[in-house]
């Protein structure tokens, strides 16, 4: 069997991430594709070598020819397109955040478990070599009980508008939604449910000018972001994010360092060497360790880890759980309950930093 892929949203991330990791899988394929740009339409089916074109996507959520979706679009439509594909029968697969709050995340994740259909997040972060070995050593023990966990997360961006992204009516929240939320996720992976947490964001960059000089509204959105967090099990957090920091520029990969700290260890994982870990003892210094070679693609998959840029090509393993899950019969990895989960935390930041005080977390998604 192969599972017939819908792209939904055609611009850089469907090119960058999604449809290179079909092509890859021999039981996938791109067989539609979906955007109120008819230029960038006509673009893609040139580039893609797609047939099946349109803007509206109801008739991809209506296509029997279609199983699945990725939803790559503004957040503002996520939810819309996400009810409409999954009342239609369609397993998908959509950026984050899922929705513009839980509610409307809550509200999506829901649908999909009721209509018995394969959901999942597009937390790209989880799919890192480094990031899976991280996750094996905090699961098997090897680093002791878990004391504390820290993220950041920097990217040197031009100052220049975002477009969509900077308005809240359309992207919800900045830095936070778009980045931080990654680590949200992931820390929530390794180290179980936040309880409760403190954070902040800022705003430093007014993006009232556009990269070819013209005016435009300013940004309503944070450029900075973080968060304290108290996880259930007594470990504590820290992440910091931002996407104006200077000199992060690193070929456009920024800079990530994510660490746990617990009772035998230490363990970093970095996006700008994804395929080696730092891991420390006590009485030791931190040291670089090749990721073994069972860590650095998604299981089964059949991509060869040692080709193409390591910053990159992981990304492409996303798709295959899917289609994994699909053929497979059994729940996506991370699904729609983990990307609600994660727009909970995101949602209480932008609360306690308004108020200025602590938010206890409800996390329930049933």
């Amino acid at each position: 069997m192969s599972v017939r892929y819908a792209i939904i949203g055609a611009g850089a991330v469907s090119d960058y991430h999604h449809v290179p990791g079909i092509r890859l899988d021999p039981r996938s394929s791109v067989v539609a594709v979906c955007d109120p740009n008819e230029e960038l339409l006509a673009k893609r089916r040139d580039q893609w070598g797609v047939a099946k074109t349109t803007t509206n996507y109801e008739e991809i959520a209506a296509d029997p020819d279609v199983d699945a979706v990725i939803i790559a679009t503004p957040n503002d439509t996520h939810r819309p397109i996400a009810l409409a594909c999954i009342a239609g029968g369609k397993h998908v697969m959509c950026e984050k955040p899922l929705g513009l709050n839980f509610s409307e995340s809550k509200e999506m994740y829901r649908a999909a478990r009721d209509r018995n259909v394969k959901h999942m997040t597009a937390f790209t972060y989880r799919f890192a070599p480094s990031m899976r070995y991280l996750r094996h050593l905090v699961k098997s023990g090897q680093l002791g009980e878990l004391r504390h966990f820290r993220s950041q997360r920097f990217l040197d961006w031009p100052e220049t508008s975002w477009g969509w992204r900077q308005y809240k009516k359309t992207a919800g929240g900045g830095d936070l939604f778009d980045m931080t939320i990654h680590r949200i996720d992931f820390a929530m992976d390794l180290m179980g449910p936040l309880s409760n947490l403190c954070g902040a964001v800022a705003t430093f960059c007014p993006r009232d000018r556009t990269a070819d000089g013209r005016s435009c509204p300013p940004s309503e959105v944070d450029d900075w972001s973080a968060l304290i967090g108290r996880f259930e099990s007594g470990a504590v957090g820290v992440w910091e994010g931002s996407t104006v920091m200077k000199g992060y520029h690193n070929d456009g990969f920024g800079h990530e360092w994510a660490e746990v700290n617990g009772t035998l260890g230490s363990a970093v994982y970095r996006l700008q060497d994804p395929n080696n870990i730092l891991l420390g003892q006590s009485g030791h210094s931190l040291q670089a360790t090749p990721v073994p070679e069972e860590f650095l693609k998604w299981p089964g998959s059949p991509r060869n880890p040692h080709e193409g840029v390591a910053s990159t090509v992981f990304r492409y393993d996303l798709v295959f759980e899917l289609t994994s899950a699909i053929l497979e019969d059994r729940p996506a990895v991370p699904g729609f309950d983990d990307g609600a989960r994660a727009q909970a935390v995101a949602d209480a930041v932008l609360a306690s930093s308004d108020s200025r005080t602590w938010i206890d977390l409800d996390l329930n998604v049933d």
